[in-house]
């Protein structure tokens, strides 16, 4: 899911920074296998709302737009990593590294007329992002290795980890480049490698691309993996997946799980009955469950019953 972030005003959340950001330790004892809820929300992020919420795990959009050169101080993000219990969340920062995004802070109007070397035509199922070559140096210089960069960005504020969208690029390019898995593997190793030569503990969790996870190099490099459309809308919005689709998925998925790392489904429906029923259904095949929207503009509560979800091999 690629959206540009709209935020709501933060003054009030400021009022009470200093004094929350206090209590916040990154020390403290969690692991990520404790994990048994998750959310994920790209739009209209209140800190707020993010802090009062029980989840363990919140994907972000940590912004950077155009409108936004610059966005969540620290203190914001410290704020929202304390549980109201006085316990700690993970707090990831999605990021693209699959396509570029025209909203970004990043991008530059010239690149419409004249294109880089890495940057490809416009994704038609995804309006203002463009596919990239993301072997490219110049590509992955943009991403991460300089204090402008995005990874050093999301660094500097203080986030858990990142959360890699697009690593299901590689399958684009299957037909024309032999080495277009083994380059993403390549890529999302130098992102774990430089992100944790900087904070030791930084997790690296891609969402999609789960055919990589065949390789022993690419489950060592990352801390979790996640998936979207599991059960459903795999190639129609609301129609159930092939079950041989979703039992090839779910063993792949299940390598992960089994070593103790979370793997997280996210399904997106406004259908109220099959809202009801997935979140039973994932739990089933030992992995965490969030439905939601497709626009991923809300935070919805954390069901009761997410408090007893256990991860496969815990």
């Amino acid at each position: 899911m690629r959206f540009a972030a709209r935020w709501s005003t933060l003054s009030v959340a400021a009022a009470t920074l200093w004094l929350a950001s206090s209590l916040v330790s990154r020390a403290d004892e969690m692991k990520l296998s404790d994990v048994r809820s998750w959310a994920y929300q790209l739009q209209n992020v209140d800190p707020r709302e993010v802090s009062s919420s029980p989840y363990d795990l919140l994907v972000l959009d940590y912004g950077f737009t155009r409108e936004h050169a610059a966005t969540y101080p620290r203190e914001i993000i410290d704020l929202m990593r304390r549980k109201p219990d006085g316990s700690r969340r993970f707090i990831l920062a999605y990021l693209s590294i699959g396509e570029a995004e025209q909203y970004r802070y990043y991008w530059q109007d010239a690149w419409l007329r004249e294109p880089p070397k890495w940057l490809d035509p416009e994704n038609p199922d995804w309006p203002g992002n463009f596919m990239v070559r993301y072997w490219d140096s110049d590509w992955q210089a943009l991403l991460f290795g300089d204090r402008r960069a995005y990874l050093d960005r999301i660094l500097d504020a203080g986030f858990d980890g990142v959360y890699l969208d697009g690593v299901d690029a590689f399958e684009r390019w299957g037909a024309q480049r032999d080495t277009a898995a083994s380059e993403m593997i390549d890529l999302v190793e130098r992102i774990g490698s430089y992100a944790r030569s900087k904070c030791k503990d930084f997790l690296v969790i891609p969402q999609n691309g789960d055919r990589l996870l065949v390789e022993p190099r690419f489950r060592v490099a990352i801390d979790g993996v996640a998936r979207e459309d599991l059960l459903h809308s795999e190639m129609r919005d609301g129609r159930r997946n092939p079950r041989s689709s979703i039992a090839e998925a779910a063993a792949r998925l299940n390598m992960v799980a089994q070593a103790r790392e979370p793997v997280l489904v996210v399904e997106y429906t406004s259908d109220p009955a099959l809202a009801g029923s997935m979140p039973d259904e994932i739990k089933s095949l030992g992995f965490l469950p969030y439905i939601t929207r497709r626009e991923l503009d809300m935070l919805p509560p954390a069901p009761s019953e997410d408090r007893e979800i256990a991860v496969a091999g815990h």
